[in-house]
């Protein structure tokens, strides 16, 4: 062998030829059916060394197919992987790597994440994860190979799209538009995705994972990744809203990606399970829920039969997690709720028996997911023409009506939370403090916030003084992260049933944050969930309500979350279903400059946006994909920002545009 010739693999190396994985798996014969519908096929070949392979393919898209390939753990060892025909490896300006072809009509690979190494327990939750050391590469025999070291007893994961020749979704992966590289911000996990391979951060080996890990207590610092569904509607929304702004077809083979996965993880009984905190694999509403929305977003873009089964289950399943109250129809937050004996298993959060309003003594009495079930479930009617849970809907509504215009003791809270608002200003407002005040601040956060659930307990409300909204009356924790997820339900509840008034409800929540320094507080605390959901609440508000305020508080809350470095909300991009029925979306456009962000308002037949200068200089306005040339533009002041026929953004500054 001489010096130039490529090192050759440890003796306990596994080659894996990605050509023949992708034949074999794609054959009918050697692998199993997961997930069979019109837009998307999902296919399991188990090998005889313990490798899984999974191949979404797509029948009106054959050009284009995705493998999700784990190998099983064993000793440590060197892989290989060799790619057949390929002979140039480029980084991608959408993140990864791409595997270019020799010659005519031979694949190209898009490898959007390097291989890691993971651990994972039965129910396949990620209890360890990093990624696989690279110890060579090279060219031989007329295509590449990589090898990556794989520690002992570690799953190895990677994620590969196909692309044959012809096929133009790569677009998107080469040249994309300053808003597809921009930083989304993730409902569930509260991190940020930045290029479009970020998707398979959480897209592990065909489910949708938290793209984090959660710790517990309990468990003495154990942790672990869950699967979330929450996380599947914000990369859903964002490539729904990126594949309306491009015409990119990537985008909408993501989109199906994500569907195959949640009915590919979706349990006999219709639900998504979680095992977040007890081996009882217990669920959590909310993220089913958003499981639910995704489907039903799906549907209605494609009525498929496949999907419609997923979805009715779901649905179904949803309905039964109630409790019969004194007030109403309740929907539970989780399954540990279901019992006294689910509530106390091992490792379950703690936990304190309450019968308020009559609810089962394991009852939260948790407002966001009663309200968010409520809507999901009302979707499900809109979408589907169903009406077996009318009767649920409405009980659940009235609940909701009843209790948020609850305001008993009202002398007795307005004086408590005199107190607790002096714990919630940010440290240049409390430095200003009379000494008094300073005192009466330090004793409320030592002993009214942890007390203050017997006020709750003892006369019940969820709208407090000064416009906050509670997330709970049962459990003994204090914690105002939960305003803005509040408001934005309560805002997506009113949109279903206007005739209900919440007006004075949401006006007072919306001025908790911007008449106060409350937002400051938040961003001094590092609470990423308020913060996060704050535009997303403004966003579903300016769709019901005209006012130019909440224009420049959307405006001013797209500022805040950048500088905080969460990214936006994807349901900025104009894309929800559930927001905006999809005969009446309109693409988002796409500033050239990377300094600007946009929220799509779009609706009917009106064309509104909010552009928002990150930078501390005037920036210009300048287009990738244009709005429509009729569009008019305002300053903050309200005054045409387009007079000198030319559009530019003041530093730190927005412009309202509107066409219809």
């Amino acid at each position: 062998m001489s010096a130039l010739d490529p090192p050759q693999p440890e003796p306990t190396a596994q080659l894996v030829d990605v050509a023949a994985t992708f034949a074999r798996a794609e054959g009918d014969g050697a692998s199993a059916e997961v997930f069979g519908s019109a837009v998307v096929s999902r296919r399991r070949l188990a090998l005889a060394d313990g490798t899984e392979v999974l191949t979404d393919r797509f029948p009106d898209t054959p050009a284009a197919s995705c493998c999700f390939l784990r190998l099983a753990p064993g000793a440590g060892r060197t892989v290989r992987f060799v790619f057949e025909g390929v002979d140039e490896a480029v980084g991608c300006a959408a993140g990864g790597w791409l595997l270019r072809p020799r010659r005519h009509g031979a694949p190209r690979y898009w490898i959007p994440q390097p291989p890691v190494a993971r651990s994972v327990d039965a129910k396949g939750r990620i209890l360890a994860q990093q990624d696989a050391a690279l110890t060579g590469f090279g060219a031989e025999g007329g295509g590449l190979w990589i090898d990556v070291r794989v520690e002992p007893d570690r799953h190895l994961d990677l994620a590969l799209w196909r692309f044959r020749d012809g096929d133009d979704a790569i677009s998107a992966l080469e040249a994309p538009l300053a808003i597809e590289r921009q930083r989304w911000f993730l409902r569930s996990s509260h991190e940020v995705i930045g290029r479009l391979a970020d998707v398979y951060r959480c897209l592990v080996h065909g489910w949708v994972y938290d793209n984090r890990f959660v710790w517990r207590r309990m468990w003495g610092g154990f942790r672990w990744r869950i699967c979330s569904e929450n996380e599947a509607h914000s990369l859903y929304m964002m490539a729904s809203g990126l594949q309306r702004a491009t015409g990119r077809p990537l985008y909408g083979l993501i989109k199906r990606q994500l569907v195959a996965a949640l009915v590919s993880r979706q349990a006999a009984d219709g639900g998504w399970h979680h095992g977040e905190w007890t081996e009882l694999m217990e669920s959590h509403f909310r993220l089913h829920s958003a499981g639910l929305l995704v489907l039903a977003a799906a549907y209605e873009e494609t009525p498929d039969p496949a999907i419609a089964r997923a979805l009715h289950a779901a649905a179904a399943f949803l309905a039964q997690k109630a409790d019969r109250t004194d007030a109403g129809l309740w929907f539970l937050h989780d399954a540990l709720e279901e019992s006294v004996e689910r509530a106390t298993f091992k490792d379950a959060p703690p936990w304190a028996p309450t019968r308020m309003l009559g609810a089962s003594p394991a009852n939260k009495l948790i407002l966001n997911t009663h309200l968010d079930s409520t809507v999901t479930l009302d979707r499900y009617r809109q979408v589907t023409g169903e009406s077996r849970f009318d009767t649920a809907v409405q009980a659940a509504r009235a609940t909701a009506r009843n209790l948020l215009a609850r305001r008993p003791a009202e002398p007795l809270y307005r004086l408590a939370y005199r107190a607790v608002w002096l714990t919630l200003r940010p440290s240049a407002q409390a430095g200003r403090l009379t000494l008094p005040a300073k005192v009466l601040r330090r004793v409320a956060r030592e002993k009214l916030l942890p007390n203050l659930y017997r006020l709750k307990h003892r006369y019940p409300r969820f709208v407090m003084p000064g416009g906050l909204i509670d997330r709970h009356l049962a459990p003994r924790h204090y914690d105002t992260g939960y305003h803005t997820v509040n408001l934005m339900d309560i805002v997506r509840l009113w949109r279903r049933f206007p005739q209900d008034d919440y007006a004075g409800i949401v006006q007072g929540a919306v001025e908790a944050v911007t008449a106060t320094g409350l937002l400051q507080y938040w961003l001094e605390a590092r609470h990423k969930q308020p913060i996060g959901y704050w535009p997303e609440a403004l966003y579903h508000l300016c769709l019901l309500d005209g006012a130019a305020e909440l224009r420049a508080h959307l405006a001013q809350a797209m500022l805040c979350t950048e500088d905080a470095g969460l990214g936006l909300p994807p349901v900025l991009l104009g894309a929800d279903p559930e927001a905006v029925p999809p005969a009446e979306q309109a693409p988002c456009p796409s500033p050239r400059d990377a300094r600007l962000r946009l929220a799509n308002l779009s609706r009917r037949q009106v064309r509104e946006y909010v552009v928002v200068n990150l930078a501390q200089e005037t920036v210009a306005l300048d287009w990738d994909a244009a709005p429509p040339a009729e569009t008019r533009w305002l300053g903050a002041d309200g005054n045409p920002a387009d007079t000198a026929g030319a559009l530019r953004v003041p530093p730190r500054g927005w412009l309202l545009g509107r066409a219809g």
